[in-house]
């Protein structure tokens, strides 16, 4: 796989991803409702993971949902060696690591990889946007290991109530919405989840396909009615911004039914 697409992978999966949740294999034996005890754990784990951690990325939450843990952190450490990368999208991909193994939900936590990576951004990323969040995160990861009891996540999912207000699947949120715009929608963030997808509009080193789906989950953010800061002008202005910058973008045609709803709406 070429260096480009290597980092094209990462910050799709990163800061766009899509997809749908991956299927599960299971030994012929298995019965049905052990098949549906299964999927439903893993996605309460991806759930729960989401609300403990409001800035774990799409590719990070799934990461921790299939026990895949070491795969992301070479994904993640593939764009963090890139230098022709921004230091800004750079230590997030180390801010993301730590993240990941640092969760409680996460049947491979590890908390000393985690700090190790939260002081890596620290030390080589101190003026980045992820220096600060990571600084907090390695104070919590202490506080935590004076706690007198220690679940596991097996433990902890099995006292979880998901939160009411976090419907990701909520029939209001555009389908083409990801679970990073979703998440920020309903959690009142999108504030935070616009300037990581400006950063990826930022960077040089970014694929333009990419930058595209940026500006359009923009737009989709401030259309959606659940945004307490929904912005029809905002969302016009991104929508705008796609359609004169990228015209041979395979979103063009969504990109302009929305603006032309958004143009017409009282």
């Amino acid at each position: 796989m070429s260096s480009s697409s290597r980092l094209s992978l990462l910050l799709c999966a990163a800061l766009l991803s899509a997809c749908s949740p991956t299927t599960p294999l299971f030994i012929a034996q298995i019965t049905t409702n052990e098949v549906v005890e299964y999927k439903t754990l893993k996605n309460n784990r991806m759930l729960a993971a989401i609300e403990e951690e409001g800035d774990l990325l799409t590719y990070s939450a799934q990461a921790i949902r299939d026990a895949k843990s070491e795969q992301a952190e070479q994904l993640y450490l593939t764009g963090y060696r890139d230098s022709k990368l921004s230091d800004d999208v750079r230590a997030i991909s180390l801010y993301q690591i730590g993240l990941i193994y640092m969760n409680r939900f996460n049947d491979q936590r590890d908390d000393n990889k985690a700090l190790n990576y939260f002081y890596q951004v620290l030390n080589e990323f101190p003026g980045s946007r992820a220096a600060e969040r990571a600084d907090a995160r390695i104070q919590l990861i202490r506080a935590r290991a004076d706690e007198p009891l220690h679940k596991t996540s097996r433990e902890l999912l099995a006292h979880w109530k998901p939160n009411q207000q976090l419907d990701l699947y909520k029939p209001s949120l555009d389908p083409d919405m990801t679970l990073l715009s979703r998440r920020a929608v309903l959690k009142n963030r999108v504030g935070e989840a616009e300037e990581l997808y400006l950063l990826a509009l930022s960077d040089n080193g970014i694929a333009a396909d990419i930058k595209e789906r940026a500006l359009y989950q923009l737009a989709l953010m401030y259309l959606a009615p659940d945004n307490p800061t929904a912005s029809r002008d905002k969302a016009i202005g991104y929508l705008r911004r796609l359609l004169t910058q990228y015209p041979q973008s395979a979103l063009n045609n969504k990109a302009a039914r929305h603006l032309d709803q958004a143009l017409n709406r009282e």
